[in-house]
């Protein structure tokens, strides 16, 4: 490429760059009328709206034309070509965020990914999240809500979600719980020592796994968990993405309005109960 061109193609991007060019450079589509308030209407100081008029009419961009301030040629083809077309990419980020995310953690194959992204992200009917404890704090909401049936299977412990499925248990909703058995040799590996300590707690959260009967009936039972999820109500879920580099650390999640993908969910827990083993303190 010319190096005139690219220093004339760095000039324009780096005026597009600064946030109250752009909002000139956009507001112009229609014609900004040339008076002494069109600052004050862009939101924007005297200052800068008079030094970054002056870059973008330097810059070709837009020209004064009959009272106004509008697109020049070049202005219009840079909003149509590239402008436009990048924001709706900024529009969809999420979504974009959401393959790389999926395709990365090796759990699902690309038809998979794109029947998950058939669910509009920018109706808020999915969220992805990095952060575990922003994810956690949504899906104890939702259970809060809960009205008739809770699947969960979990590869984590966490007394957050945990009180609130003994909450929903014993307001009647039909609950059922899937642990990793990974998690719970894990605690049947300390409960020698747990029951040395004199910390009530301790004991009480290795039993939320292992006792069938904590709280009366609670439906919980153990399985190799291959990623975490909840299906709430036939309609929400939750799924963790599992990064195959570090599968025991958690690596990002998804939150999904969506009543398909909850039935499919569904199926997939169904199949993990029937080959579960039911949940009990191993006699040591």
């Amino acid at each position: 490429m010319q190096d005139d061109i690219l220093k004339e193609t760095s000039n324009i991007l780096g005026i597009l760059s600064k946030y109250d060019a752009l909002k000139i450079f956009l507001h112009s589509i229609e014609g900004i009328e040339a008076e002494t308030d069109a600052a004050d209407r862009l939101g924007l100081t005297k200052k800068q709206y008079y030094t970054r008029l002056k870059q973008l009419v330097d810059s070709g961009l837009i020209e004064k034309r009959q009272g106004k301030y509008v697109h020049t040629t070049l202005g219009k083809v840079i909003y149509e070509k590239a402008i436009r077309v990048l924001f709706d990419h900024v529009k969809n980020s999420k979504k974009l965020l959401m393959i790389d995310v999926l395709k990365s953690s090796g759990k699902f194959d690309i038809d998979e990914i794109y029947k998950l992204l058939q669910i509009k992200t920018e109706e808020n009917k999915a969220r992805i999240y990095m952060d575990y404890n922003e994810l956690i704090d949504d899906l104890a909401e939702t259970l809060s809500n809960a009205k008739s049936d809770v699947y969960y299977a979990t590869r984590h412990f966490n007394e957050v979600i945990i009180s609130k499925a003994i909450e929903l248990h014993r307001r009647g909703v039909n609950i059922r719980v899937l642990a990793d058995k990974a998690l719970v040799d894990k605690y049947i590996s300390e409960y020698a020592g747990l029951q040395l300590k004199s910390n009530g707690h301790d004991l009480e959260r290795f039993k939320m796994f292992t006792d069938p009967f904590y709280p009366d009936k609670f439906d919980r039972r153990i399985v190799e968990v291959p990623f975490s999820f909840v299906v709430i109500d036939g309609k929400y879920v939750g799924l963790e993405l599992v990064n195959s580099y570090n599968p025991s650390k958690f690596y990002a999640g998804v939150y999904v309005e969506d009543e398909y993908l909850a039935r499919q969910i569904k199926e997939l827990f169904d199949v993990l109960y029937t080959s579960a083993d039911i949940a009990k303190i191993s006699k040591r």
